[in-house]
């Protein structure tokens, strides 16, 4: 087997003419972030002086922030013009400087933080300081709580994050408000004349907790908002007399909750028009910190609904980011997430902004296997040393890493790859919507369940794809798909859930499954209780029921009380306890996994596209694109508490091919380092060989086919 180890830029380039990188239009593909904060303060001279350093470092996007960024009177003149002029003269130096190199600017599109409004600390604006006070000088752009009070908070409040100074106040705006809307729409046109390449809106939530003070509060209930639903949809607001306990039962809050999707989704459509009506070039990114979780029920914001709004979206998530906060579960539990939104963002780059904690002992060693998870996933790496979305956990990995992916990003960051799975894994947006109905403690936990069934499935070598409930057109792409605790399910859902079974596929359903309508109201029976063979009358939790149906087949495995049967994904999730503190069982995780695989996998009746007896510490995902396959092998083996160093191990697979595809050629890429041929025995088209996963290494391994 012949191997080579050269300098990272000179080997990869090579590999990426023969992968082929995405072109010079789509700079968006190819981002490596920075900013020109990253830097120690007093380590650099100026703000060029810090770019040119950052670009030496191998960044290509540099994302900046000015007053238009996060001062409200830079919605107005003169401050407007005068920051505009500025970034017009930045975006001038880099694109004279360092050609190539790509210029965004961070835009606050829902919160504005003033500092100096409460020197006093006590809560309020000090005398004198009623001009500067948004709270004071615009009260009807601000968000509304259900309880009537509005959204401006103070420094000195308690519980107030980090990034509200003692004496700073922070308001969240209305995008309902047709003053601030023009202005912020005005705003954004100017900003796409200033010859920059991208603005990075931030994550514009309707804000649902705040502090201590402000919980779930369900807004926006302002006027503006209010006139527009009941316009818009025929219902009156719904007044719960309870705050903390709003009726799921009534129609209008139904209605509200959905409602709340559009008024965002409306406001980041009319930002990118604006945008796009100015320099149709420009990149409109957006940062949200909403997963497949209850968090995007709660702030009105999914990142489904972004798919046809912005050009790509930044998803902001801490992860793991000290090693003595973190074990085995949560890295696992991390690239779930991330997945997520690698799959669901569509053909469109997906960037990550995420943290690791500089100055610790291990900094190094966190920042290189989070990094090979970012890049597993493929998702844009873009990693901050603190909160602050500046500086960097270690300058020297930083440096050898974006150098490094200036040779590989072809093999990771291109359109062309998709996964290569025979498994689509169903998420429910209504289900988390109407029956977790935002809340982390609502009894049913779809949240966790979805995340389970993900981290079971990367554990046990199973490629999947998720699927959302908005394309399930595509399940016969797939030879299975997973259904966990899809409960609340349209009548179209269920018919294309059905055709798909009828027409040769195999399910996997836990859970009370089509129990429930769209919108969350109980059924009599399953909506597909002939799919399954069972009736709701008769089902009993905890059994395994197989039913062929037309030229496929349906596993199911009925629950719906936690304190009765649990669904393995739930056990299997509550088991691992993949968050920080938790205090994780293995054993019980492990019992849990091998339950599903035994019980419900087995009788699904599918050829599994990986065998191997690797452990299940060793991830494996097969992408495949330009008519090649490469499989990304992730090694979490050895991860514990405390320790981010993965133990190396030996690792066989056995794959399935492509119908028609033989294997040309093999190559190996380690993470960071060398690239070496790879001997592949094939046969019946399946491809086997054998590897190495040494400490942090993500192996790529490309399988080139003939004729292709």
């Amino acid at each position: 087997m012949k191997s080579w180890c050269v300098t990272p830029t000179a080997l990869l380039l090579a590999l990426s003419l023969t992968l082929g990188a995405a072109g010079e239009g789509d700079w968006a593909w190819r981002a490596r972030i920075a900013t020109p904060w990253d830097y120690p303060e007093g380590t650099f001279g100026s703000w060029e002086e810090a770019v040119d350093r950052a670009v030496a470092d191998g960044a290509n996007v540099i994302l900046d922030w000015h007053a238009v960024s996060d001062s409200w009177k830079a919605l107005y003149d003169p401050l407007l013009s005068e920051s505009l002029a500025e970034l017009m003269r930045r975006a001038d130096f880099i694109h004279t400087n360092h050609p190539g190199v790509r210029y965004i600017v961070y835009v606050a599109s829902l919160e504005y933080v003033t500092p100096g409004v409460d020197g006093d600390l006590d809560g309020e604006v000090d005398p004198g300081k009623e001009g500067e006070s948004l709270a004071l000088q615009h009260p009807d752009w601000l968000q509304v709580g259900i309880d009537g009070r509005k959204a401006v908070f103070y420094g000195s409040q308690p519980g107030m994050p980090f990034w509200v100074c003692d004496t700073c106040e922070d308001v969240w705006l209305t995008p309902a408000n047709p003053e601030y809307r023009d202005l912020v729409i005005n705003q954004a046109k100017r900003i796409a004349a200033t010859g920059i390449d991208g603005v990075w809106l931030d994550v514009p939530f309707l804000r649902f907790d705040f502090g201590e003070g402000w919980q779930d509060q369900w807004p926006t209930f302002d006027p503006w908002a209010v006139a527009r639903f009941e316009a818009e949809t025929g219902f009156t607001v719904p007044r719960p007399p309870d705050p903390k306990w709003p009726d799921w039962d009534d129609p209008a809050w139904r209605a509200f909750m959905r409602w709340r999707y559009s008024l965002i989704s409306g406001f980041l459509a009319d930002y990118r028009d604006a945008l796009k009506s100015v320099n149709p070039e420009v990149v409109f990114i957006i940062e949200t910190s909403v997963g497949p979780d209850v968090s995007a029920t709660q702030q009105g914001s999914s990142t489904l609904d972004l798919l046809g709004v912005c050009d790509v979206t930044a998803h902001e998530f801490g992860g793991p980011r000290r090693s003595r906060d973190t074990h085995y579960y949560m890295w696992l539990r991390f690239l779930a997430e991330l997945l997520f939104w690698r799959h669901t963002d569509g053909n469109r780059p997906t960037w990550l902004l995420s943290y690791v904690q500089a100055g610790e002992r291990d900094t190094r060693e966190m920042a290189r296997l989070h990094a090979a998870c970012v890049l597993t996933a493929g998702m844009n790496y873009y990693t901050s040393g603190n909160e602050t979305m500046s500086g960097m956990p270690d300058p020297a990995f930083r440096r050898r890493l974006f150098r490094w992916l200036e040779g590989v990003e072809g093999p990771y960051w291109d359109p062309e790859w998709k996964p290569y799975a025979n498994v689509a894994l169903v998420y429910s947006q209504n289900t988390l919507d109407f029956l977790d109905r935002g809340s982390w403690e609502s009894g049913f936990s779809y949240h966790d369940g979805f995340l389970g069934m993900a981290m079971m499935l990367l554990e046990s070598h199973i490629p999947f794809e998720v699927v959302s409930e908005r394309e399930l057109d595509r399940l016969s792409d797939y030879e299975l798909a997973v259904l966990p605790m899809f409960a609340a399910m349209s009548p179209r859902a269920a018919g294309a859930i059905r055709d798909y079974v009828a027409g040769g596929g195999a399910i996997i359903a836990t859970g009370p499954v089509s129990l429930y309508t769209a919108e969350g109201a109980p059924l009599g029976d399953f909506q597909l209780a002939d799919v399954f063979g069972v009736s709701y009358a008769d089902v009993r939790p905890g059994k395994v029921y197989v039913n062929g149906y037309g030229s496929g087949r349906a596993v199911f495995f009925y629950s719906w009380e936690p304190d009765e049967v649990l669904t393995p994904e739930l056990d299997y999730f509550w088991s691992a306890k993949p968050w920080e503190g938790g205090t994780p069982d293995p054993a019980g995780a492990e019992e849990a996994r091998v339950s599903f695989l035994e019980d419900l996998f087995s009788r699904a009746g599918i050829k599994p596209l990986i065998k191997t007896l690797a452990p299940r510490g060793v991830i494996l995902l097969p992408f495949i694109g330009r008519g090649k396959l490469v499989l990304r092998a992730f090694n979490l083996h050895g991860v514990g508490r405390g320790d981010v160093r993965p133990a190396p191990i030996g690792v066989e697979v056995s794959m399935r091919l492509p119908p028609g595809m033989e294997v040309e050629r093999a190559r190996r890429v380690d993470f960071l380092g060398c690239s070496r041929s790879l001997d592949v025995a094939e046969a019946a088209g399946v491809a086997s060989f054998s590897f190495r996963l040494d400490v942090h290494t993500v192996a790529e391994l490309f399988l080139s086919f003939k004729g292709r």
